[in-house]
């Protein structure tokens, strides 16, 4: 399994790297600052699952995703699934798109190590 983390807190970053490289030692886990960072990330790799901080500077986690579903559509590739997360509130845009379960989900900072485990679980 292959990861993309991005989140412009670095802190946060290198902690849901540690968790999930704990649990998932064998995944290749990548971690990046922003979204523009992300789309990037994902032209020059294959992701699995991207987990995208709402709220980033340069580019948020929702345009970046919109950037990876064109890129995906353009080069016929396979969307990854995305797990958004923040701290703030939800936009209505970002609840109608989770609302699809079988390719986004959303957790809430302040996150818990078991609840990132578990909603990596539930896709896998």
């Amino acid at each position: 399994m292959k990861i993309l983390i991005a989140d412009d807190e670095t802190m946060i970053g290198s902690l849901f790297k540690m968790i999930l490289s704990a649990e998932y030692s064998a995944s290749s886990i990548d971690v990046v600052v922003n979204g523009a960072e992300a789309v990037d990330a994902f032209r020059a790799g294959n992701y699995d699952i991207l987990l995208l901080d709402l709220h980033m500077p340069v580019k948020d986690g929702y345009q970046a995703c919109l950037e990876i579903q064109e890129i995906c559509r353009q080069e016929k590739r396979e969307m990854p699934f995305v797990i958004f997360c923040t701290g703030f509130g939800i936009a209505k845009k970002i609840q109608e798109i989770t609302a699809d379960k079988t390719h986004f989900a959303l957790l809430h900072k302040p996150v818990t190590c078991d609840k990132i485990i578990n909603t990596f679980k539930a896709i896998k």
